[in-house]
């Protein structure tokens, strides 16, 4: 084990957690109510990332990773994901971004196709509760490459607030033009 990432409620209490292992491999576990651990999620309801630090938050990036969310933190942004990466965004995740008093939501894609597709499903589930959306796709990143790695090659806060200030509102409309125009 090399990390954990607590997954709290709204009162802070621990639900579950996911670990990433090396080589690199993540697994989630719940408390067992014995002092241990179950290595599976039974009967527990998915959270977004650090929940309890997002109320009363009005604007939040979404990326696909806790390694990014800490990231973003550590810089001064309101950050959350969710567990399993691309792909597992859920409307209650929106709804709970909702209940905290969200009112904003960027998305900050990762470099390859299962991140576009993710920032669209997540995109989409925002829009739908009436929450403001951006989709903001990094400049210059590597193949499959996400956030920390924009930050590792001298990205800065001003960098990602200037990107997110000059993107578009999100809408369905500007989904299918998007893919008109890549003739899909």
């Amino acid at each position: 084990i090399v990390r954990t990432y607590d997954y709290r409620d709204e009162q802070n209490e621990l639900l579950y957690q996911v670990v990433r292992c090396e080589p690199k491999d993540f697994r989630q576990r719940r408390p067992d109510g014995k002092g241990g651990w179950a290595w599976d999620l039974k009967g527990v309801r998915p959270l977004v990332y650090g929940l309890p630090s997002l109320a009363r938050q009005s604007r939040v990036y979404i990326v696909e990773g806790e390694k990014d969310v800490e990231r973003l933190r550590s810089l001064g942004l309101s950050a959350t994901c969710n567990s399993g990466g691309a792909g597992k965004w859920t409307n209650d995740l929106t709804q709970q971004l909702l209940e905290a008093g969200v009112q904003e939501v960027i998305v900050l894609s990762d470099n390859d196709d299962p991140g576009r597709k993710h920032a669209e499903s997540v995109a989409r589930s925002c829009f739908a509760v009436g929450l403001a959306v951006k989709i903001v796709a990094l400049p210059d990143l590597p193949p499959k490459g996400d956030a920390s790695d924009f930050l590792d090659a001298g990205g800065t806060v001003d960098d990602v607030e200037a990107l997110v200030e000059s993107a578009p509102l999100w809408t369905p409309e500007a989904l299918r033009r998007s893919m008109r125009q890549e003739g899909k």
